[in-house]
């Protein structure tokens, strides 16, 4: 496993910093997409680097171990213009897939705009779902695919929301997409999962409340996705890392 090449969607902050951490540290080849350049994004980078070089195994040569920096935003570009992206082109040939990016939308649908609804519906299911259907044929062609979704609190079935129902409508038709990959890729050797995290603490959320004891390391989560990529008898697991806790409480 450690040859096998990794693209993160949504890999320079949050929960997919640490699941990049994981991943450079695990395997040769990583590609960490984030929406900005930044000096933080070139710290992360070289933070990935050393990791993907100190602990790459004896039998990979350092020449191997690449760890690569792409910068593309989605809200600044028109959602189809990502079909010519350079970010589409490795999609299409990683091994790996993590798809972390998914802007969290807390309205109530009366007070959901136009552009509100375009962003769940883009970003939060289109934007993962047009990521699963650009690595599917290479990961077909070479008997060997591993896709790792993120999904929302709670969303692993159908249910009720309060405050932010098409955010969550949008992640419980990720665990549609999630399932429906399995089932029908399972033979060529493709697996496809998704974790739900709960409360992660990172720097989007900042000073946000938690419900007391509820939060989540975002280290905890990167173990999961480690744990879902590692297994191939795993495929079409909705995976709830929440403590428990659900918005309907």
């Amino acid at each position: 496993m450690q040859n096998k090449s990794v693209l993160v969607v949504g890999g320079s902050g949050g929960i997919g910093a640490s699941v990049s951490r994981m991943f450079a540290s695990k395997f040769s080849r990583v590609c960490v997409h984030g929406g900005h350049d930044s000096p933080k994004f070139d710290a992360l980078v070289d933070e990935l680097l050393s990791l993907n070089v100190r602990n790459r195994p004896k039998d990979i040569p350092e020449n191997f171990c690449h760890v690569e920096k792409l910068v593309y935003n989605f809200l600044e570009n028109e959602f189809s213009e990502l079909e010519k992206s350079e970010l589409a082109k490795i999609a299409e040939s990683v091994d790996i897939l993590c798809i972390c990016h998914g802007p969290f939308v807390q309205k109530r649908i009366d007070e959901m705009s136009l552009d509100d609804w375009r962003t769940v519906s883009l970003y939060d299911f289109a934007l993962p779902g047009f990521f699963v259907s650009k690595a599917l044929p290479n990961m077909v062609k070479n008997s060997f695919g591993r896709i790792i979704l993120f999904g929302g609190t709670g969303t692993s079935c159908r249910s009720e929301f309060k405050t932010n129902a098409p955010y969550a409508a949008a992640k419980t038709a990720v665990g549609t997409l999630v399932e429906s990959t399995a089932a029908f890729y399972a033979k060529f050797g493709v697996t496809c999962n998704a974790v739900l995290p709960g409360f992660v603490r990172t720097e989007y959320n900042g000073d946000s409340p938690v419900p007391f004891g509820m939060d989540v390391d975002a280290g905890k989560i990167a173990d999961c996705v480690e744990f879902l990529v590692g297994n191939k008898e795993l495929n079409g697991v909705l995976l709830r890392v929440d403590k428990g806790w659900s918005p309907n409480f």
